[in-house]
């Protein structure tokens, strides 16, 4: 497929070497030749598709479409959005059908579940979201917000629509809005999240137990078995099992939805079914090769799916791995851990490729939770059929566990190519008995010396008070002022939800009193999205910038939701006994950097400037402000006039920065603040920088 697309004249030599092994009754060969040459026209066809879609020429100003949903709507607030594709367009000449590709809506589109049917007024504007979905038929394309809409009739099949209307059910009776626990039971029945926090998925991502919500092999297997027991007598028989089954599985995947872990494990149960009747005992490895092959030739783009290609994956890995610790004691823990061993071994290679970095103790995570989530499935799956809501809370109960591993594991290290093929290499070593206690050593002394050399900078004890705090956030800023009465301002927080989250935590922050969105740029905004909703905020201050991007209008929106959000005034401002004088933005820029709200803090007797990430324009508009401690523009970039940095007179000068490709911070830049006198110290080299005042 990748050749199809890459190098399309191959599909002549595959043809060819097709119709030579047929002339030579070389019919392996034949076979073989044959399916490289339909995988070769698969990515012809897939290229073409692609770069259909790529060329597509979007409606102009605000339209009427009609769009069906490709997923359940996002249930977060300020956060709503959804999942559609393009079935209509309304015109002045009428109504005419439109295969659209796919595209995200936002706005007012609480409620909406997949396959749902609406007609919209919207301003379609080019580009993709950048968190792409594997449930789209098409490529992402394109983005609009709603400004009406109105439900359409909906054209769905009798299954499809019983299977919504069950689906419906079962989330009414999980009710996956009360709490975390159920939110996440949800996603491991129905591989709904919508219901879970921003920081609640990547605290499961980070722990490599994210697939724990893509509904797959174990969940089929449950439904299945479930499904026999309740048929009685209709599923005794082979063929009649494998009617019933092949119906069932027909019913879980629109009750579910064509997710690619979903269609990989419901055709490899329906080939099994299907064999059984024949007398056939096809071994798992038959039917991963089979099933996989069917529905890449049914479905080429599933080879570009992240989320196929870690369920084959996770799959193959999950059949090596179960035999590797069967000599352990108690059995399940063997089994257990070979297994999720051999899943991170698996999906490691593709992890690395497509994110670069993979969760180093998955495998210990993954044993903690597995007995955990399988419990929680049967107990909510059962109390939500039955509508006993007891069942459904021990499960919620069981899930929040799961949630507390997650929440551990996400804080410990994440690891990349050079350390995971020391690792793998241990355990190829480790394969021969002679040498294995020696590898496993090794392996076990050269991980627990990641995580301790790995580990975020910590500070042993909290502060006294008062404080001025630059977080090891990596590249952005993350910056606490933390008052003598107990006041708490931050300022930013990174791009790493999980990054922030456990910087407050090592400072013992439970609330925001005053939190400031400096600008419209992600490592300044982007962990916030962690922050808005897990802790109490009193304020948010934010600055105006017309060209802002959605996700930041997305996370003031959400904090709208919750707190008071505002853009600051010019002048002084009294979070208890903190002074903030707001000294910028003067006017409206063209850059998003030199819109960066610009404050001078006083606590404790001294003064902090806290500068964003302005620029030389700006900078070239406000007379230097005199402060002790200057927070750095830009994380040390060459775009600040050096001279105006000097010229704010400050003892310190601390930068805020992490490995970046940028160069930053600039050597040339941190030589004019020492010869100037200033100490620079930068979070990059000594973790969290605290600097206390009035001590």
């Amino acid at each position: 497929m990748v050749a199809g697309i890459r190098a399309p004249w191959i599909a002549v030599l595959a043809f060819g070497a097709a119709a030579a092994a047929g002339v030579l009754r070389s019919w392996g060969a034949a076979v073989v030749a044959g399916l490289a040459t339909l995988g070769v026209l698969g990515g012809l066809f897939l290229g073409a598709r692609h770069q259909e879609a790529a060329e597509t020429v979007l409606p102009q100003g605000e339209v009427t479409v009609l769009v069906e949903t490709l997923a359940d709507a996002s249930g977060r607030p300020g956060q709503d959005r959804v999942l559609v594709r393009i079935l209509a367009v309304e015109g002045a000449a009428g109504v005419f059908a439109w295969d659209g590709p796919a595209g995200w809506l936002r706005g007012d589109v609480a409620g909406w579940t997949r396959d749902s049917r609406w007609w919209v007024e919207t301003t379609m504007y080019p580009g993709a979201d950048p968190v792409l979905s594997n449930r789209a038929r098409s490529p992402i394309v394109w983005h609009g917000r709603v400004v009406r809409a109105r439900p359409a009739p909906e054209r769905v099949g009798w299954v499809a629509g019983q299977a919504t209307r069950v689906r419906s059910l079962m989330i009414d009776r999980l009710r996956p809005d009360a709490g975390r626990g159920r939110a996440l039971l949800a996603g491991f029945l129905l591989g709904d999240v919508s219901n879970l926090r921003p920081w609640e998925e990547e605290a499961m991502r980070r722990a490599g137990l994210s697939h724990f919500v893509a509904v797959s092999g174990s969940n089929v297997a449950l439904f299945l078995g479930t499904l026999f027991l309740v048929a009685g007598p209709l599923g005794w028989s082979s063929v009649r099992r494998a009617v019933l089954g092949l119906a069932g599985l027909v019913f879980f995947v629109f009750l579910i939805g064509p997710d690619p872990s979903v269609l990989r494990a419901a055709t490899m149960a329906g080939l099994v079914l299907v064999a059984r009747p024949f007398g056939l005992r096809p071994d798992i490895w038959r039917v991963i090769g089979v099933g996989v092959g069917l529905l890449l030739l049914v479905s080429p783009e599933l080879a570009y799916s992240l989320g196929f290609q870690l369920s084959v994956a996770a799959t193959a890995g999950v059949v090596v791995g179960t035999g590797w610790f069967r000599n352990l004691r108690p059995r399940w823990l063997g089994t257990s851990l070979g297994a999720a061993c051999g899943a991170q071994l698996a999906v490691a290679p593709v992890l690395l490729l497509a994110i670069g970095h993979l969760p180093l103790w998955s495998p210990v995570a993954n044993v903690a939770a597995a007995p955990l989530v399988v419990a929680a499935t049967g107990l909510g799956g059962a109390g939500a059929v039955a509508n006993l809501d007891g069942l459904v809370e021990a499960g919620a109960l069981l899930a929040r566990a799961v949630l507390g591993i997650a929440d551990l594991s996400s804080t410990l290290p994440q690891i990349g190519w050079t350390a995971t093929l020391l690792l793998a290499g241990c355990g190829l070593v480790a394969i021969s008995r002679r040498f294995r206690p020696v590898a496993v050593l090794a392996a076990s002394l050269f991980a627990c010396l990641l995580t301790v050399s790995t580990a975020p900078h910590a500070v042993a004890g909290a502060p006294v008070r008062p404080a001025f705090i630059a977080l090891d956030v990596g590249q952005g800023d993350a910056l606490l002022l933390l008052g003598e009465e107990g006041e708490t301002v931050l300022v930013d927080g990174g791009s790493d939800g999980a990054r922030i989250r456990a910087g407050l935590a090592r400072f013992d922050v439970r609330a925001v009193d005053l939190l400031v969105l400096s600008h419209a740029h992600h490592d300044h905004y982007g962990g916030l999205v962690d922050v808005i909703g897990s802790l109490p905020v009193g304020q948010v201050w934010y600055a105006p910038f017309p060209g802002r991007t959605d996700g930041y209008s997305s996370l003031a929106e959400a904090a709208e939701q919750v707190t008071r959000v505002a853009v600051p005034s010019l002048g002084a401002h009294l979070i208890g006994s903190i002074r903030l004088e707001v000294l910028g933005p003067i006017r409206r820029y063209a850059s998003p950097n030199d819109q960066s709200i610009v404050i001078r803090a006083t606590l404790g007797g001294e003064t902090v400037l806290l500068t964003g990430d302005m620029e030389r324009v700006s900078q070239a508009e406000l007379d230097p402000p005199r402060v002790d401690v200057l927070k750095v523009p830009h994380q040390g970039a060459a775009t600040s006039d050096p001279e105006w940095l000097v010229g704010t007179g400050a003892s310190v000068a601390v930068v805020s920065v992490g490995p970046n490709r940028f160069g930053h911070p600039s050597e040339e830049l941190l030589a004019t603040l020492e010869k100037a006198g200033m100490e620079v110290r930068r979070t990059d080299r000594e973790g969290d920088v605290v600097i206390g005042f009035g001590q």
